[in-house]
């Protein structure tokens, strides 16, 4: 997750990175437009993993329910 990666302990990383690729396989398997959406991702990823959440399931929930907001 680029330079935000030294804001997080090694294993968060890796977390973010999992609900990264998580997150953009499911936007994939429903059809939608991948392009630009890795960096919105990235940066709902970001706010989410700094208010604490850490696991790569919620964090790609997370991440997903607010494209769900925005698409709407």
């Amino acid at each position: 997750m680029g330079s935000c990666k030294q804001l997080f302990t090694p294993e968060a990383s890796k977390n973010l990175d999992i609900a990264l690729e998580d997150a953009l396989a499911t936007a994939r398997e429903l059809g939608l437009p991948c392009r630009g959406l890795e960096g919105v991702l990235r940066r709902r990823l970001f706010v989410v993993a700094t208010a604490g959440i850490m696991d790569p399931e919620a964090l790609r929930d997370e991440a997903l329910k607010e494209m769900n907001r925005i698409a709407t």
